[in-house]
């Protein structure tokens, strides 16, 4: 599991269920307050499943117009932690939505099976191997999923002066266009596609009396320019 740094050594962090500064996980749920996915009964999805073509098998991936972004997309308003008091501080202030994402694929004309096109994604992306199973997952958010938001916490203290505290969560978005070819001669057929999905997502903390440096996500300083004022 990756994890991400996010708050400067000026806190003392002791944040629950996190490490120090934030924390990542892979996408395997939702947040109590994160939109359900859509659902729609067994026997419609059979028969949307029957109607629609597939690709054929066995073909090859090309990837293009990809992006990795750190993502934004809750936020806290600035909580003030006093330096004089020994006493570590609850971080109480909640964590609001900023953005909705849902994680699909899509493709002109007949497609691969969604599964097979994350998994191949995920291999690209480093995340999972060739050889894997790709029941077993592919590293990133499946589609209809929408984007967990990190719902903060924890306590800060003991670094001997006032603080101002932002909590904030994000996800690393990933977005692609992808081409899929398979067969031969004059059998052979091209289909093109887009993905939205995540690779993890987490949460961490910015301190507004120290500016981040450059090795800082961009979510992290999304969070510092819109919490800190100048």
């Amino acid at each position: 599991m990756k994890r991400t740094r996010a708050i400067t050594a000026a806190a003392v962090m002791t944040v629950a269920g996190l490490l120090v500064g934030g924390c990542t996980s892979t996408p395997d749920g939702r947040a109590a307050d994160d939109p359900a996915p859509a659902r729609s009964s067994a026997a419609t999805a059979d028969k949307a499943v029957a109607r629609e073509p597939r690709a054929c098998r066995g073909g090859t991936y090309t990837w293009f117009n990809t992006r990795n972004d750190s993502v934004l997309n809750g936020l806290a308003a600035p909580q003030h932690v006093p330096g004089r008091t020994k006493k570590m501080i609850k971080l109480t202030e909640p964590v609001r939505r900023l953005r909705t994402d849902q994680a699909s694929v899509t493709s002109q004309g007949p497609g691969p099976d969604e599964k097979q096109v994350l998994f191949a994604l995920g291999v690209h992306l480093g995340l999972v191997e060739k050889g894997d199973d790709p029941e077993m997952g592919s590293g990133l958010a499946e589609p209809g999923e929408y984007a967990p938001v990190d719902p903060g916490g924890g306590e800060a203290g003991g670094s001997g002066r006032t603080l101002r505290l932002v909590y904030y969560s994000f996800i690393s978005l990933v977005q692609t266009d992808y081409r899929y070819t398979c067969g031969s001669g004059e059998g052979r057929k091209t289909t093109t596609g887009h993905v939205v999905t995540w690779r993890n997502s987490g949460g961490g903390l910015v301190s507004c009396e120290e500016p981040l440096g450059k090795e800082a996500s961009a979510a992290g300083h999304e969070a510092f320019r819109l919490s800190c004022p100048a």
